[in-house]
């Protein structure tokens, strides 16, 4: 209760000292209905409500410089509390209160920046599912899916997802205002305040480009990112590469095609483990309406052999029943195949979401 009394202190004074306040918040009700996971036992059903995004962005100027944060209100992750494996909670940390905390200084065409930095990885869809305007997020950047085969079956996941934000230092360059470059240089992949996982001995490093063209109907970027995860007993050469384009073919209809590739190459066995995700995502903005379709096409592998793959897609419907409103309603459908396992059968699991998502300014 202390913590929460301390960060909600913070949270206070920091909303007056910032000009921008925005709050965004999603709440949905998930049904998920039963299905057989790989190994042919039952799943049961559930049902339940899920806080998908509580999340405060502060921005505000020193002098010439911008002070950017983006603080979670709900983002926990389970604690051992009484260090003996028997007792669980969840509990909030630094590194999840804060998603993101930098500084930025802008000389000329160059705009540098320091602290916990938003890192160029997982394109548009990262983005997209950190803001709640997802139903379906790709294996490369950390959906799951159906449970898989065993005597303690888990949810199918990726074996190499995108990296969260890390601190570290950035410098981009403004080509034209329509182009634009960025370099990041950061702390390792799996680095952590606690330094029980890492041993912090390198640094990751990224190049990202953005462009916009024929009037902003085509936007596009590419993002390759050298990481490193080492540990006490290996060390881990990781990739992540984004390439995406977002058109906007007619007035209202915007397209987004991205490809993601993420691996991870174990220094002690040279064995490489990879995903790689293809996603194509349209929305449709009719009034008040706007019908979006996700389609997702993954593989996955672990040391250079096929693990499985993933056949994914989503149907929603998003309503803002006054443009000026800051209410936004939605509801979907999400079927997710996991198949071509090593061992097992395929599994398909499917979602009903139903839900709202509110962002405004709440210091106005």
């Amino acid at each position: 209760m202390k913590k929460l009394l301390v960060m909600a202190a913070v949270t206070v004074a920091a909303t007056n000292a910032f000009a921008g306040v925005k709050l965004v918040v999603r709440s949905d009700y998930v049904n998920t209905p039963s299905y057989d996971a790989a190994d042919g036992v039952e799943v049961n059903s559930t049902s339940l409500f899920k806080p998908e995004v509580a999340r405060l962005y502060l921005s505000g100027m020193v002098g010439d410089a911008t002070v950017d944060a983006g603080l979670n209100l709900r983002s926990f992750v389970v604690g051992d509390i009484d260090g003996a494996g028997t007792g669980f909670q969840k509990v909030m940390t630094v590194d999840k209160f804060v998603e993101h905390l930098t500084i930025s200084k802008p000389m000329g065409d160059w705009t540098f920046q320091a602290g916990k930095m938003w890192m160029n990885v997982g394109g548009f869809e990262r983005r997209a599912f950190y803001d709640g305007d997802t139903y379906l997020t790709s294996l490369a950047n950390g959906g799951t899916g159906g449970r898989v085969a065993g005597a303690t079956p888990v949810a199918n996941s990726g074996s190499v997802v995108t990296p969260e934000n890390m601190s570290g230092i950035g410098a981009a360059y403004t080509i034209t205002p329509e182009h634009k470059v960025e370099f990041q240089l950061a702390n390792q992949t799996n680095s952590d305040s606690e330094l029980a996982t890492s041993n912090n001995r390198r640094h990751t490093m990224g190049l990202a480009y953005w462009g916009s063209f024929a009037e902003k109907m085509v936007q596009t970027y590419i993002s390759y990112t050298l990481g490193a995860a080492d540990n006490a007993t290996a060390g881990h050469e990781q990739t992540f590469l984004g390439v995406g384009f977002r058109v906007a073919p007619v007035e209202n209809l915007n397209i987004d095609l991205e490809y993601l590739a993420n691996s991870d190459t174990i220094s002690t066995t040279d064995a490489k483990d990879e995903t790689t995700s293809t996603i194509l995502e349209a929305r449709y903005k009719m009034g008040m309406y706007v019908p979006v379709f996700k389609y997702e096409m993954s593989t996955d592998k672990v040391a250079d052999a096929d693990n499985f793959k993933r056949d994914a897609w989503a149907l929603g419907l998003e309503i803002v029943p006054k443009a000026e409103d800051a209410f936004r309603y939605h509801v979907a459908y999400t079927s997710t195949k996991d198949k071509d396992f090593a061992a097992g059968d395929d599994v398909t699991q499917s979602m009903i979401t139903v839900g709202f998502k509110y962002t405004g300014d709440i210091a106005k």
